[in-house]
């Protein structure tokens, strides 16, 4: 999914009277990749470099959000119908305590399953579209899991 990183960073800097000297001290990004973050060069946004910029700026999520991933801002999330059952499968229902499982999520954001899987149970790396599709599609507000995953105690 394509990201304006770059005009948010430039907007950001603009509107801070910054240097990228200050965004990299408090980013903890380094200097080359603020250059490439700043320049669009970045074709992958990853989670924590988002995350990283966000808190840099002082900005809430939403507000990142809006310049950055702007097509997100009307993206309704799909629904999700679960795979018909027969009657054994109807019964056992009940005894299931499941909710927001890969399935459904995948459904619902429109990333494959096969994704998912991936940043559940390897070393995918986690773009910051994926995570804020997911926060949408959990309920969530823009920046909670992103605080969970990458804030610190």
């Amino acid at each position: 999914m394509t990201h304006q990183i770059d005009k948010y960073i430039i907007k950001r800097l603009e509107g801070l009277n910054w240097q990228d000297k200050e965004l990299v001290e408090k980013s903890t990004i380094s200097k080359g990749q603020i250059s490439k973050l700043k320049n669009g060069s970045i074709e992958k946004l990853s989670a924590e470099t988002f995350y990283l910029l966000v808190k840099a700026f002082g900005d809430e999520f939403t507000t990142a959000q809006t310049i950055v991933y702007p097509h997100l801002r009307n993206n309704k999330l799909k629904s999700y119908k679960p795979k018909d059952r027969n009657t054994f499968g109807l019964l056992m229902r009940q005894y299931e305590a499941s909710n927001n499982t890969i399935e459904e999520i995948a459904a619902k954001t429109g990333i494959q399953e096969v994704r998912l899987f991936e940043l559940y149970f390897r070393n995918g790396g986690l773009q910051a579209h994926e995570l804020l599709l997911i926060e949408k599609a959990i309920g969530k507000k823009p920046g909670e899991l992103f605080e969970e995953l990458y804030g610190k105690p």
